[in-house]
């Protein structure tokens, strides 16, 4: 008995020494670590955009068990409220971190309040033009193009959308050319947040040569570009054939440039859209349109014999950003004004 008393005091170092290893193996397993964590944004509705580089990350300080806080913060994002939005400059608070455990991780929010600016989205609706570098071979001229589409519908920052008064294609060389040809034309790069609403991949570009000739007599011209005359703002117009061949008869001599500038062809687009009703009128049904040409002055002389074809089937749709659109998940200016 008296030999297991003499062995207390190493059997208590033993104990104490025990529970301090425990101890320490406890904390080794106890991770404090701060972390970045991306931002998710709220999508904005397609009139509104972020006007300025918003934050891409936030930081927090993450404690607890070293398996769950590596395993988790993976996962974390930082959300911001779509309630703490509105038009203009927001400082806002991160009120949400998604993805985090109910129980195990301690979270500290360290990042400070983040800026975020929205500014407004506009339209606008512009003709396309493009530019010649050099000339056709000679003995050749240019007679007309046409580009497809004629006009496009251009959506972005006020600031850039106003500056733009058409939009104009990289340059095309006719040089020594004798003969007219289609060329396909990528869209150039666009201003940032600036889109085309009209849905198409590239420019369709047709050239018309001629052989420079003295006019007399009875002729043929082809590839006369047609135009819409009267067109409603709102609505964009198909036409079945683009271009039209007129044959002529003249007693006296013209140069073929003079004919060409003389003679346009056009036909009426007449068909309108009523916002109240919000329908085109008097129907949606594509119609057929008489071509008819004007002439210059100098070109009075000119008996028009014939024109191939001398109607156009014309169909009607309402232009790219004017249909009525339901958001349901997305920040409009109605309700961020409305948050004001």
């Amino acid at each position: 008995m008296r030999r297991i008393f003499d062995l207390w005091q190493a059997k208590l170092g033993s104990i104490i020494l025990a529970i301090i290893l425990y101890i320490n193996l406890q904390n080794s397993k106890i991770l404090v670590k701060n972390f970045f964590i991306p931002i998710e944004y709220p999508k904005l509705s397609n009139n509104l955009y972020y006007a300025k580089n918003s934050e891409k990350n936030f930081l927090i300080k993450l404690e607890g068990s070293k398996d769950l806080v590596n395993y988790h913060s993976q996962f974390l994002k930082a959300v911001i409220d779509i309630n703490d939005l509105q038009v203009g400059d927001n400082l806002v608070e991160v009120k949400k971190i998604y993805n985090l455990p109910n129980s195990g991780i301690k979270l500290t929010k360290l990042g400070q309040k983040i800026p975020i600016t929205i500014d407004t989205l506009i339209s606008k609706t512009i003709p396309v033009e493009i530019n010649f570098e050099e000339e056709p071979q000679i003995g050749f001229l240019k007679s007309n193009h046409l580009i497809k589409p004629q006009v496009i519908t251009l959506s972005g920052p006020k600031q850039v959308i106003e500056k733009f008064n058409k939009f104009t294609l990289n340059p095309v060389s006719i040089k020594d050319v004798t003969e007219g040809f289609t060329k396909n034309i990528r869209i150039p790069e666009l201003p940032k947040n600036t889109t085309i609403l009209e849905n198409f991949k590239e420019f369709t570009l047709r050239v018309n040569i001629i052989k420079d000739l003295s006019t007399m007599g009875e002729q043929l011209i082809v590839q006369i570009p047609v135009k819409c005359d009267g067109l409603d703002t709102s609505l964009d117009a198909d036409l079945s054939v683009d271009e039209i061949s007129l044959k002529f008869s003249s007693t006296v001599k013209f140069n073929s440039l003079q004919v060409i500038q003389g003679l346009q062809a056009f036909i009426s687009c007449n068909y309108s859209y009523d916002k109240k009703q919000k329908k085109i009128l008097p129907s949606a049904t594509p119609n057929l349109a008489k071509v008819r040409i004007q002439k210059s002055n100098e070109l009075k002389n000119i008996e028009i014999l014939g024109i191939s074809p001398e109607k156009i089937l014309v169909s009607y749709k309402l232009k790219p950003g004017l249909e009525e659109k339901k958001e349901t998940d997305e920040i409009s200016p109605e309700n961020l004004d409305e948050k004001k």
